[in-house]
């Protein structure tokens, strides 16, 4: 079975940053149509006041694939889930000897969604998608897969250099 992702806003920023939107939504509802995106509410609460691009891709999946969007609490537990969680990892992460900032001390404070994204990729089978390093080193803790968006640009094929020369013509 293919593995699932659960993204992140910052992803999906990134992707819109360097890709065409029709790249993103196409390659996108190839893995929704099979239910293997997921993103939480939050996240596209927060991309609606970060992301115009970003936004309307999302807006495109959800009403294109509405199981792709999770509402954490229709979820059955989902929200206990979250809450522990938060409680772990909200303020500050430790691993090993270090200590980091926790989902709460980035420029959202507790209005971070980093938790819901952490909490969801705990189901079965699903991998979070993320480079901000609270959510990654919560996964590495959870024993979550997690990967950045330019491995998950190139698990949708959006890897391609695009030539800066014309190509010569044959003839």
């Amino acid at each position: 079975m293919d593995p699932s992702y659960v993204l992140d806003s910052t992803v999906l920023i990134d992707l819109s940053q360097h890709f065409h939107s029709r790249q993103i939504r196409d390659a996108l509802g190839h893995l929704a149509s099979a239910s293997q995106v997921k993103i939480s509410e939050g996240v596209q609460r927060e991309l609606g006041r970060k992301s115009d691009w970003a936004h309307g891709i999302v807006q495109y999946l959800v009403k294109k694939y509405p199981n792709s969007l999770v509402q954490i609490d229709r979820v059955p537990r989902l929200g206990e889930e979250l809450a522990r969680i938060e409680r772990l990892y909200g303020e500050e992460i430790r691993v090993g000897t270090r200590h980091y900032p926790g989902f709460w001390k980035s420029a959202h404070g507790r209005k971070a969604v980093d938790g819901q994204v952490v909490a969801l990729a705990k189901k079965p089978n699903l991998t979070a998608v993320s480079d901000d390093r609270a959510v990654r080193l919560a996964c590495m803790l959870e024993g979550i897969p997690c990967v950045g968006w330019t491995d998950f640009a190139r698990t949708l094929g959006l890897h391609q250099q695009l030539s800066l020369l014309p190509r010569a013509r044959k003839g």
